[in-house]
């Protein structure tokens, strides 16, 4: 149902009227404004008189019809007719950036990560989805996207890729010194992969690793958690089996830190399980609250005021008729 948002605007203005049509109506008349004349009678009794008066009767009321009709137009548009309505907003509006730990003993776990991220495929709409690998260095295989046939494609060659440990997939991610796995930097590269701050998009990293790492890195898993935790991203840990307590317990508390969490995947496999609970943590965390928005209704007054217009028209044609 519509309701004006300005409604006193409208009731002001329509006493305007009301006054200005009062001042017109009662205004002096002039002695010149008309001619008198005697015994007119018998040319009243004409029916060529007759017709023409009705029809400069009518062409006054059709103008009288139209004027109101296009002020009353008008004064209903300067009030703003609107209609409330519930807006759900979009819960689909999410950037997910998958960072895989591609060190050796990874092989294994990142196939498995990979092939369900590309069994949810299907049931995705308007996320867009990244790809980013590291060891001691770090490449961008896709970037953010939600071109869904070209994710399944490049998640297809990246299950190749892990299932014959195919070498030349992760050239690129090695470091001439000996470092490798170095978790703290891995996630950072893949926070550089969310190309645009939108507020309305949640954004989250999936990252995929043993944290064994090998050498000395440039970021600690703490301080990329701190970042992550200031660029509102959530972190999520997938860990293995045969990760060191320690850097279990260290993985556990960056993600902590950022909203999300780690698990340990079993040597029986259940990367799906982990992955479909972070989608489903990550719409529950995005469910947005429907609200309240007023649409305008601009329809009825604007026809009101192109009716009366077409009646002042049609007044002012009939009145030039001989």
């Amino acid at each position: 149902m519509s309701e004006l948002r300005w409604p006193m605007l409208a009731v002001g203005l329509a006493a305007l009227v009301v006054v200005l049509l009062l001042l017109w109506i009662r205004r002096p008349r002039s002695a010149y404004d008309g001619v008198l004349v005697a015994h007119t009678e018998r040319l009243r009794a004409l029916p060529r008189f007759r017709t023409l008066a009705r029809r400069e009767q009518l062409v006054a009321a059709l103008a009288t019809a139209g004027a109101l009709g296009m002020v009353a137009g008008a004064i209903l548009l300067s009030a703003r007719p609107a209609r409330p309505v519930v807006v759900e907003p979009d819960r689909n509006g999410r950037d997910i950036v998958l960072c895989l730990d591609v060190s050796g003993s990874m092989d294994r776990w990142n196939r498995q990560v990979v092939e369900s991220f590309r069994q949810l495929l299907d049931g995705l709409n308007g996320e867009r989805l990244g790809l980013t690998i590291y060891s001691g260095l770090s490449i961008s295989v896709f970037p953010l996207t939600d071109d869904y046939d070209f994710v399944r494609s490049k998640l297809d060659e990246a299950e190749a890729a892990f299932s014959s440990e195919d070498y030349d997939y992760f050239v690129g991610t090695e470091a001439v010194e000996e470092r490798a796995s170095q978790t703290g930097d891995g996630i950072m590269s893949c926070l550089q992969r969310f190309d645009v701050e939108h507020d309305d998009r949640g954004r989250a990293v999936v990252l995929a690793t043993d944290n064994d790492p090998l050498g000395q890195g440039i970021f600690t898993v703490e301080e990329a958690a701190g970042e992550a935790r200031r660029d509102d991203v959530v972190v999520y840990g997938v860990g293995t089996p045969g990760m060191r307590p320690e850097r279990a317990t260290e993985l556990a508390d960056a993600t902590a830190t950022t909203g999300g969490f780690m698990s340990v995947v079993e040597d029986t496999g259940g990367v799906d399980d982990v992955v479909r609970g972070i989608q489903e943590i990550e719409r529950d965390r995005l469910r947005p609250i429907p609200t309240g928005v007023e649409i305008d209704e601009p329809a009825v007054p604007f026809g009101i005021a192109v009716a009366g217009f077409v009646v002042l028209l049609g007044g002012a044609l009939l009145g030039r008729r001989r």
